[in-house]
C-alpha cells in the first residue's frame, strides 16, 4: 500500500508541475493560480515602471479587469531554465514574448527608490534600472 501511495504522490507531483498552458489570450498557471496576459501588446507596449503599473491596472482582457504588474517571485514561476540555450527562458506556452526587458512591480532602495527591477527573458535574470526607462509589459491576474 505504501508503494502505491508513494507512486501516486510522485506522479501527481510531476503532473502538477506541468500545469501551465495557453488558451486564447491567456496562459494559465494552475500550480500557482495565476493567469498571464499573452497578447500582441506584450511585444508592442513600452512603458516606464509607473506606466506599466497603470497599464495593468486599467487592462480589461476577457472578463477580467483586476490585472497587475507581476513581482519577481511571480515571474520565477514561468521561467524555464532548461531553455537557457534557446532564444528565451520563458515557458513555451507563451506565444507573444521578446527576449528583452519586462518590468516587475518590485523597486529597489537604490537612489531613493527611483530604480525598479525588470526581467531579461534571454537569460531569465533580474536587473534594476531607472524606473523611468521604457520596458515591455506583461500583466498577471490571480484566479
Amino acid at each position: 500500500m505504501k508503494i502505491i501511495f508513494t507512486l501516486f504522490f510522485i506522479f501527481s507531483s510531476l503532473f502538477a508541475a506541468t500545469k501551465v498552458y495557453r488558451q486564447g489570450n491567456f496562459v494559465f498557471d494552475k500550480k500557482h493560480n495565476l493567469l498571464w496576459q499573452d497578447t500582441k501588446e506584450n511585444i508592442r507596449v513600452l512603458k516606464s515602471q509607473a506606466g506599466a503599473t497603470e497599464y495593468c491596472e486599467k487592462l480589461v482582457l476577457g472578463r477580467f479587469s483586476d490585472w497587475r504588474l507581476p513581482s519577481r517571485d511571480e515571474y520565477l514561476t514561468i521561467i524555464d531554465k532548461t531553455r537557457i540555450d534557446e532564444e528565451m527562458t520563458i515557458h513555451k506556452a507563451f506565444k507573444y514574448n521578446l527576449s528583452d526587458h519586462y518590468w516587475t512591480s518590485d523597486r529597489t532602495w537604490r537612489n531613493f527608490y527611483r530604480w525598479g527591477y525588470y526581467i531579461y527573458f534571454k537569460s531569465g535574470t533580474f536587473y534594476y534600472e531607472n524606473k523611468n526607462y521604457p520596458k515591455y509589459v506583461r500583466c498577471v491576474h490571480d484566479y
